[in-house]
């Protein structure tokens, strides 16, 4: 049975580890090896930890069996009613089986609970998987670009942005 629920504290460990794993097998090609190669399970945790305990993020888990299989990382933005889906990923040998939709609705749906409008998020350029995933559930590119640093390297990421409800300014 699959469950998507939201975070708590004491989950941010097995978000890590879901987060090392999908990044070490989506970014291979996209972001330098290396960078991927040293990346531990426990990356996320202290910022997870500080968010959580803050409340300047929260998370949203999907489980199957009991088990997480994805985790996706949220904020508001400064803009009224604007969040920021800041990372959306499923264990690798989860992609393609439905799981990514079905958590994506979910989150949805708990972005509309929670009052927000609009949903942005920065998506690597060369991830064209990523980009067709979020452009087939409605979002579009702003033609705006920002740039990150992973390591020793610059990226650049576009910002996506979608239209939860149309009610809300």
């Amino acid at each position: 049975m699959v469950n998507i629920r939201n975070a708590r504290l004491e989950d941010a460990g097995q978000i890590s580890s879901v987060l090392a794993a999908s990044w070490k097998t989506a970014y291979r090609a996209i972001i330098d090896d290396h960078y991927l190669d040293l990346l531990k399970n426990d990356h996320w945790v202290a910022f997870l930890n500080t968010g959580l305990s803050s409340g300047s993020i929260f998370s949203m888990v999907m489980e199957k069996d009991q088990d997480m299989i994805g985790a996706a990382i949220l904020s508001k933005t400064e803009k009224d009613h604007e969040a920021c889906l800041i990372s959306l990923y499923l264990l690798p040998d989860r992609i393609g089986q439905g799981f990514g939709n079905d958590f994506y609705i979910g989150i949805e749906n708990e972005l509309i609970k929670r009052g927000f409008a609009n949903c942005i998020l920065d998506v690597l350029e060369n991830n064209k998987r990523a980009i067709d995933f979020y452009e087939a559930h409605g979002f579009i590119d702003t033609n705006t670009e920002v740039k990150t640093v992973l390591g020793e390297r610059n990226y650049t990421c576009k910002v996506l942005k979608k239209c939860l409800k149309e009610d809300v300014i």
